[in-house]
């Protein structure tokens, strides 16, 4: 067993324990999340996988604290590598976390990013926000190569940065037009930065990207960029919201193997939303399957694969065309329920084969089957005692 397969064996690393999270709407309250726990290891690469609408993002979103405006968490607490409960964080004590510590890949590259801002300074924004005194410093470095007749005073008054941020000398400065130059240092030194993370995800030609706009780059270059910016930090932990949508084939296998290398080499932890069960082969440790907002099983990737065990587990799997296979795709009857006035009980009963009349009346609770695997269905009953 290596380092890493130690490190995901043994350290809690993310904990979401017993969330309740509604919104509210003209119509009503949606309830979209209904008892939710998730545990993650660090260095585990955990998928969350279930139809487009059954909470999800807003799982993942909860993390960060990126809901709307209309969300109300009634009940939970999510703990990041065992410190306080991420949801009683204030605004700024989050937004030291979120980009940093904790990373999001958004869904659409293309309304994640800004059209009207340069790609350099979209991922470098990260590093001066969380690192700015260290991109003072490449700055200094930059200012070492630079022969104007005013390097000597620039360098002088990032080195009064460094001491003290908030000098009267330097809010005086940023007034003066040629002074203020010496404010780009940093940020040519943050869009340097861009360009090796760039590098590092095998982007074609980083140096001509950072200078372009959003609208100048195909899709599969588009979400890489939004990788590079989420990467940027060097953050213990992605959360990666449906990331090889928007791609083709080739592009896909690129950026998953591009997490296993993370996963790997920097024992980057790794939440993966998707609704792509290939995707879900292909990296992920375990898996959590969620159905309009409650988790139904839970069990590592092959486990799932091979011994599905709740019904909707069971549907999906039967929604898999595998190479040679004659057989005709089986569907999940029914529809997807309206979580303004969702079903009693367990939630997917409505569309269930093998429903029972308890099924409608209590909503069952986890069942570990074997170590790893649990189940919240009523054809499992929960042991007394």
């Amino acid at each position: 067993m290596n380092e890493n397969e130690i490190l995901r064996s043994e350290q809690e690393f993310l904990k979401i324990e017993n969330l309740y999270l509604d919104f509210g709407v003209y119509q009503g309250t949606v309830q979209v999340l209904d008892d939710v726990n998730i545990e993650m290891k660090k260095g585990e690469i955990l998928g969350l996988v279930g139809e487009t609408g059954c909470g999800k993002t807003v799982t993942s979103k909860s993390i960060i604290q990126l809901l709307e405006a209309n969300a109300i968490i009634n009940k939970g607490t999510i703990t990041f590598m065992g410190s306080q409960n991420l949801l009683e964080l204030s605004d700024e004590e989050i937004r030291k976390i979120r980009g940093n510590r904790i990373a999001m890949i958004f869904q659409e590259p293309m309304t994640a990013l800004n059209p009207s801002m340069r790609i350099g300074h979209q991922i470098g924004e990260g590093l001066l926000v969380h690192f700015r005194e260290d991109m003072v410093k490449k700055g200094i470095e930059l200012l070492d190569e630079d022969k104007s007749i005013f390097a000597g005073l620039y360098k002088s008054l990032l080195e009064k940065e460094i001491e003290n941020p908030n000098s009267i000398t330097l809010k005086i400065a940023k007034r003066i037009p040629y002074i203020s130059r010496y404010q780009r240092y940093p940020i040519s030194a943050a869009s340097n930065e861009s360009i090796d993370i760039l590098k590092s995800i095998d982007m074609p030609e980083p140096e001509r990207v950072v200078t372009g706009f959003p609208f100048e780059l195909s899709g599969g270059m588009r979400q890489r960029v939004v990788i590079a910016i989420a990467l940027a930090c060097n953050p213990e932990l992605i959360i990666a919201d449906e990331p090889t949508t928007a791609v083709d084939v080739t592009t896909q296998a690129k950026i998953l193997r591009l997490f296993l290398k993370l996963r790997d080499e920097m024992g980057t932890s790794i939440l993966i939303i998707t609704h792509n069960l290939g995707v879900i082969a292909e990296i992920c440790d375990r898996v959590c399957v969620m159905y309009a907002g409650q988790l139904v099983e839970v069990a590592s990737v092959i486990e799932i694969f091979k011994r599905p065990v709740h019904p909707y587990t069971i549907g999906l799997m039967g929604a898999i065309h595998y190479i040679g296979d004659k057989k005709e795709l089986e569907e999940i009857k029914g529809n997807v329920p309206n979580l303004l006035n969702p079903p009693t009980g367990c939630r997917f009963h409505p569309r269930c084969p093998k429903v029972m009349d308890i099924c409608a009346k209590d909503k069952p609770e986890p069942v570990e089957l074997s170590q790893g695997h649990s189940v919240s269905c009523w054809l499992y009953p929960k042991e007394e005692g």
